[in-house]
């Protein structure tokens, strides 16, 4: 898939922006080890039905498959909303086609969820909650006893700061056996309206990020622009670090 190309290009070229030295390079060592099964790929298959302005409906069933972190003793796994359901991102929107603007609408269901355990187990799963605002989507085990997943430690958490050294885990892609991936680098600037986000220099999309300490900062989200804003073709998203308080708030809801 092209997302999945795009992912895998930014992280190979991410270890290039910082290289990692003496207790950085050993607190991100001691953590990909520790937390390396705490990243895991998901796969989902989900309907999506666009429509275009007064155009008829158009319905595509998709096989996706997008980066999560186990955030929960009971194996609630947190993923990017837009990696999950793509027409939250579009839905409501306008775009500019040839014929003016137009509004897009577009529903989607997620009909099969499963956890990719780095054996090649396949653990069938559920949204437990969506959270548009804050582009998170909540998967849990339907039966988390028998899936042992690792959590990170959330309760580690620390605030994020400019010029913070991050620590930053995932996972590779399928033709790459999904591999770890342990990245090092740092905070290139603090977004604080409409509420704060970290930029961090390189990919974070349902990563977890760490600060040298080892405490936990936050996860790599999608952030889009007003969904009134009719430029261009539709919504480009911009890679960003939500805090981890706000991530423990919202997955608070998921029940």
């Amino acid at each position: 898939m092209k997302s999945r190309s795009i992912l895998l290009a930014a992280l190979l070229a991410a270890p290039f922006a910082s290289a990692a030295d003496g207790p950085l390079k050993e607190k991100a060592l001691a953590l990909s080890a520790s937390n390396k099964n705490s990243v895991l790929f998901l796969s989902a298959v989900v309907e999506i039905e666009f429509t275009a302005g007064d155009n008829p409906a158009k319905k595509e069933e998709r096989k996706l498959e997008m980066l999560g972190t186990v955030i929960g003793k009971d194996g609630l796994i947190v993923v990017p909303l837009s990696t999950l359901d793509a027409a939250s991102t579009v839905d409501g929107r306008m775009v500019n086609t040839q014929s003016g603007p137009v509004k897009l609408s577009a529903k989607g269901t997620t009909k099969e969820v499963k956890i990719l355990l780095p054996d090649g187990t396949e653990v069938p799963a559920k949204v437990a909650f969506k959270d548009p605002d804050l582009d998170l989507a909540f998967i849990r085990p339907e039966k988390p006893e028998a899936a042992k997943l690792t959590p990170i430690d959330t309760a580690n958490s620390a605030p994020i700061a400019v010029l913070d050294d991050v620590i930053i885990l995932g996972r590779l892609a399928k033709d790459l056996n999904r591999e770890p991936v342990v990245v090092t680098t740092e905070v290139i600037s603090l977004i604080t309206k409409p509420r704060t986000f970290a930029k961090v220099n390189g990919q974070t999309l349902g990563m977890p990020v760490f600060n040298k300490e080892g405490k936990f900062l936050g996860i790599g989200i999608n952030r889009f622009g007003p969904k009134g804003d009719s430029e261009g073709g539709g919504p480009v998203p911009s890679n960003v670090v939500l805090p981890a308080a706000d991530l423990m708030e919202s997955a608070a809801q998921a029940k």
